[in-house]
């Protein structure tokens, strides 16, 4: 979801007693250095659905109230609101830190100035910057970049719109920190009217828009009340059977879950899911509820001395063995009722005859017994 951050772009006075006013003058290298990034972030329209209309039109709303504010009473400015730039910070190492809450006040002062702030992205996902500027004195220009202008997927320009007075850029980003350089386009042949009443605005804005990567599952039999596995991590993790949720836990900080359930039917298909703080859902994993219990003891009607089949109830679909020790006489296939029929050898009497049934998991009963009677 968008850090609500990116709504604070403020309202602007004209008087800046309390705002530091550069007394150092960038190098021109930085100056030229940045004008070639921003250069290189050539126009493109911002891909349809990253950020709502909805954003884009509250921001708007906001500037163009900070306009309607403007030398309206600077001392009234609560510092708590906004940050306001403070030089020297015209490289890298003296970057200003910024905020998602609040927006940056500044000056493009003197001449060839070039401001840095740091942005810290949390996590994967898009970097929105908004900038205006309350004066026309100021072409106002700027661009998110890695540190020392090194580039690499990790940032990556998506395209830039301009909408009253606003510009916004958007980037696709990889967890680390960024830096948002602002400079004066305008600034050529060494003529410089800017004056301390000339100011700009420039806020961030951060939208995590990357689902977490599927859940891996551990096994889950039919007599498991939990399920365990790996998600990302504080992740919202959810189980279902079909569409019925059985289930949902946080994972921990390193990313482990444990699920309560009610037990499961062997052969039942779950669904895992996991989401992340901001809504993003991943993919789902599955998982089939292996049978590990055994069938119940079968039942067997009398055997007598001229009997040439065992018959009895056992599991439904199972596999029914008669031995006599541990030669096997024959085995035969329950019915889907659970009746069975197993041909055997007419049998002495008094001979003790064993009878097991072994389901399609592999799961052994225990062993039924009877005695051969005199027919």
């Amino acid at each position: 979801m968008l850090n609500k951050g990116i709504l604070s772009l403020v309202a602007v006075g004209l008087f800046a007693s309390s705002l530091s006013v550069g007394t150092v003058k960038a190098e021109g290298n930085e100056n030229e250095l940045m004008k070639k990034a921003i250069e290189g972030q050539v126009e493109k329209p911002l891909p349809k659905g990253l950020v709502d209309s909805k954003t884009f039109n509250q921001l708007e709303k906001e500037v163009q109230g900070s306009q309607s504010k403007s030398g309206k009473g600077y001392s009234k400015m609560s510092e708590g609101d906004y940050i306001f730039e403070v030089e020297y910070n015209n490289d890298f190492a003296s970057a200003d830190n910024s905020s998602y809450e609040k927006s940056t006040i500044g000056r493009l002062l003197p001449l060839y100035d070039v401001d840095f702030s740091k942005v810290v992205v949390p996590s994967d996902g898009f970097l929105l910057v908004a900038g205006t500027a309350f004066s026309y004195a100021i072409d106002l220009g700027f661009a998110a970049v890695q540190k020392d202008y090194v580039e690499n997927s990790n940032l990556k320009y998506l395209g830039s719109e301009y909408e009253d007075g606003v510009e916004y850029r958007g980037y696709d980003v990889k967890k680390g920190t960024y830096y948002v350089g602002v400079y004066d386009r305008d600034n050529v042949d060494d003529i410089d009217n800017n004056t301390s009443d000339d100011m700009y605005a420039i806020a961030t804005g951060f939208v995590d828009d990357v689902k977490p990567s599927k859940p891996t599952v551990y096994k889950v039999d039919n007599n498991d009340k939990v399920v365990t596995g790996k998600a990302e991590a504080r992740s919202t993790v959810t189980v279902k059977n079909g569409s019925k949720v059985l289930g949902s836990a946080k994972a921990t900080s390193k990313g482990t879950f444990s699920i309560k359930i009610a037990v499961q039917k062997a052969g039942t298909k779950l669904t895992i899911t996991a989401k992340d703080s901001a809504g993003n859902v991943s993919s789902s994993a599955s998982v089939t509820v292996v049978d590990v219990v055994a069938p119940s003891k079968p039942t067997v009607k009398k055997v007598d001395d001229n009997d040439k089949v065992v018959t009895g109830k056992a599991e439904a679909n199972s596999t029914v063995t008669v031995k006599v020790g541990s030669k096997s006489l024959g085995s035969a296939k329950a019915s889907s009722k659970g009746s069975y029929s197993v041909k055997i050898k007419a049998q002495k009497k008094g001979t003790t005859l064993s009878i097991t049934a072994k389901d399609k998991a592999g799961n052994t009963s225990s062993k039924a017994t009877t005695k051969v009677v005199k027919h």
